[in-house]
């Protein structure tokens, strides 16, 4: 299972006496679809950085694509239990 980590940066004006700007960051965590496997990372994300239309952004920041067995592995390379890595890589994904 391939995963897409999409960060994104809008800018909102708070109204107030000193007119300053607050920043708010989103962050996307996205299952792609099977056809994403035959694609190489370079074609995925060139494709969501033309093709997001996303509410509220002005610009993707950065896009991270991840295959999610990677992230099992990293996980249990720093201590975590091959099940729970499994368990925490499933709820983040699905």
């Amino acid at each position: 299972m391939t995963v897409c980590i999409i960060y994104l940066n809008r800018y909102y004006s708070i109204i107030s006496q000193v007119g300053q700007f607050m920043v708010k960051k989103i962050h996307i965590i996205a299952s792609l679809l099977p056809e994403a496997s035959e694609a190489s990372t370079d074609q995925i994300e060139k494709k969501i950085r033309n093709d997001a239309k996303i509410p509220c952004c002005t610009n993707i920041e950065k896009v991270t694509i991840e295959d999610a067995e990677e992230t099992i592995m990293n996980l249990t390379k720093q201590g975590v239990s091959s099940n729970v890595a499994r368990n925490l890589v499933d709820l983040y994904t699905e």
